[in-house]
């Protein structure tokens, strides 16, 4: 992905010029996001994400989460040359948008300055501390919760190793198999094959709880730790019969990737599939 960086301004700036931080390149592919959230704990901002689930956020979301103007966000990312990226937003917009560890790089620098002790989140230091790790690396935790009016997760991550199967020629679903045997699909994972947005499993409405009740979810989900080349991944699951009844949800829908996603498992299980994988590796 081609990530561009923001221009250092001047070094005088009058505090009444608003420069803003949009700087489209019509030479590169600009990639379009879709409306979403990054979640820590019980928190949410609204941000983008784009099509390979990274996520991203405007200055004016960073200036809200960080209780500073925009101009200091602004300013921050540009004097410091941070990571940023031009992107599409749903309104057509293009816009460039903030990478969260770029967003933990500055809140670091507030937290140094105490300029986060009055902040609306009433967050204690060592919680601020928290937060920004969870920013500064984003693919090693997802802070992606189902449901809580429906799901529950008692008990702590256990281990796992992941492999990819090719369920399609197009359809790839990476899978997670637990020391007892059994095989797991992230959140992530199991709605991304059908190009469906995370965000469906982690509404946090009763009407949503009430959705998956008559689905038969199971209540349980599995949070899975595990390598990858990035570093050390931790997500939240559900077992394969569960993402075959929210596959069969979304092909009633007229998602077509979901009808494509249970005729190649109607031809193949996902067992069958995986076993075949690891029989290749030995």
């Amino acid at each position: 992905m081609n990530l561009l960086k923001t221009n250092k301004p001047k070094q005088t700036v009058s505090p009444h010029h608003f420069r803003k931080i949009v700087y489209p390149n019509q030479k590169s592919k600009i990639p379009k996001t879709t409306a979403s959230n990054w979640r820590w704990k019980q928190h949410s901002w609204a941000a983008y994400q784009l099509p390979d689930g990274m996520k991203v956020m405007s200055a004016r979301r960073v200036a809200q989460l960080a209780g500073q103007p925009n101009t200091d966000v602004i300013d921050f990312v540009q004097s410091n040359d941070l990571e940023t990226i031009n992107v599409i937003i749903p309104s057509r917009v293009v816009i460039n948008a903030i990478t969260l560890p770029s967003i933990a790089i500055y809140l670091r620098r507030l937290l140094e300055e105490d300029k986060l002790q009055h902040n609306r989140l009433s967050l204690s230091r060592k919680e601020w501390g928290e937060l920004i790790g969870a920013l500064a690396n984003p693919f090693f935790k997802e802070n992606l919760i189902p449901n809580p009016c429906f799901f529950t997760s008692n008990c702590p991550p256990v281990r796992a190793n992941a492999t990819q199967i090719q369920l399609e020629d197009n359809v790839t679903l990476e899978v997670l198999i637990l020391q007892t045997g059994e095989y797991r699909i992230s959140c992530t994972e199991g709605l991304h094959c059908i190009q469906a947005n995370s965000e469906w499993l982690m509404d946090t409405s009763s009407k949503k709880a009430n959705i998956f009740s008559k689905m038969k979810l199971s209540h349980q989900t599995v949070e899975c730790r595990f390598a990858t080349k990035r570093g050390i991944r931790q997500v939240y699951t559900f077992g394969c019969n569960d993402w075959l009844s929210i596959w069969e949800y979304f092909a009633k829908k007229g998602n077509k990737r979901a009808i494509t996603v249970l005729k190649a498992c109607a031809k193949e299980n996902i067992s069958v599939r995986v076993e075949k994988v690891l029989s290749r590796s030995c």
